[in-house]
């Protein structure tokens, strides 16, 4: 049996000689499928974990979507829990409340809301007793955010100072007093209490007494940082000299700003140092303090004890009136627009 070329078998023997059909080449039964080459589909789970990596990292980076929610943010609408981080006495009466403030890694809606408050004039905070749902009105000496961030929690920490006398009728303060490290006390805030624009004033004269001294404090640090031209007089009364808040940290000021802050310290009780007087800020000292006022162009700020503010202003009502004007500011001259009450 021979073969040729085209694929056929014959005999050269007549008498059995058969002939077979050709043979067809073996193909696919579906030419239109095509072998892949190795390995494509651990290509192909590659690049679907390269990109939801890349995603990852992304969100990572650019958004708190992955991070827990921040809490301890401060909100002006409604109280929120904040933890007590540090305390400290000042005096044999008055401590210094230190709270955890966080902000998210990225500011929102919130931080935006709390910064125009904040960045307006003198703030405060609604602290709530929530034994038996009280509050009152006390503003930070101090407040920091940190711009180093949290990357694990997404968020940058910061904290708030609040100043407070122990009052054995004052509930809250009593409340607050009684606060250890590691709890938490509900805060509202921040709450605009004296809208300032800097260059308005061409002096500012400050009467405070005890921790009254926190918003003059508040409203110092900003003048000296933010106002080159204004300058400012203090006139701070205490019990005794061991009861001065922050003296320390004002006469450090005062001697870096000699040009533009004066400071005039009252105690009731001696002995007074020479940089002291012995007195309360009544109508021979605060006729005193307040020569060279110029109605157009100064103003006069008070806050302390409800005793003092009777004495040289009259005592601010609850809520967001003045009241009207009495004491010795009163009987010196003075308008209720040149006078302000904390």
């Amino acid at each position: 049996m021979l073969y040729t070329p085209t694929g056929f078998k014959y005999s050269t023997s007549n008498s059995d000689a058969k002939t077979e059909p050709p043979t067809e080449p073996c193909t696919e039964t579906n030419s239109s499928k095509k072998e892949r080459p190795p390995g494509t589909y651990m290509i192909w789970a590659m690049e679907v974990i390269g990109a939801s990596a890349a995603f990852l990292y992304y969100l990572h980076l650019y958004t708190d979507l992955l991070k827990p929610k921040v809490k301890e943010r401060l909100n002006p609408d409604k109280y929120t829990p904040f933890t007590l981080v540090e305390r400290e006495q000042l005096t044999k009466d008055t401590d210094r409340f230190r709270f955890r403030i966080n902000r998210p890694r990225f500011d929102e809606e919130l931080e935006k809301t709390v910064d125009s408050i904040i960045t307006q004039g003198a703030w405060a905070l609604d602290v709530k007793d929530h034994l038996v749902q009280t509050y009152r009105t006390y503003t930070p000496v101090d407040y920091f955010v940190s711009s180093t961030v949290d990357d694990e929690r997404g968020l940058r920490e910061g904290y708030c100072d609040l100043v407070v006398k122990r009052y054995s009728n004052g509930s809250l303060s009593r409340f607050l007093h009684s606060t250890r490290v590691g709890d938490t006390v509900e805060i509202r805030g921040p709450i605009l209490t004296w809208p300032y624009e800097p260059n308005k004033y061409r002096r500012i004269y400050m009467i405070a007494g005890g921790t009254g001294i926190a918003p003059m404090i508040q409203l110092i640090d900003r003048i000296i940082d933010q106002d080159p031209k204004t300058q400012i007089s203090l006139l701070y009364g205490s019990q005794s000299e061991s009861d001065i808040i922050y003296r320390q940290q004002l006469d450090d000021l005062a001697r870096q700003q000699s040009d533009r802050l004066a400071l005039t310290y009252l105690v009731d009780q001696g002995p007074a140092s020479s940089d002291t007087q012995l007195g309360r800020p009544d109508a021979r000292s605060v006729s005193k303090f307040v020569e060279g006022f110029d109605k157009s162009q100064d103003v006069v700020l008070v806050c302390g004890p409800d005793p003092m503010m009777a004495a040289v202003s009259g005592v601010r009502p609850i809520g967001p009136s003045q009241g009207p004007l009495s004491g010795v500011l009163r009987d010196l001259g003075f308008s209720p627009n040149n006078v302000f009450k904390f």
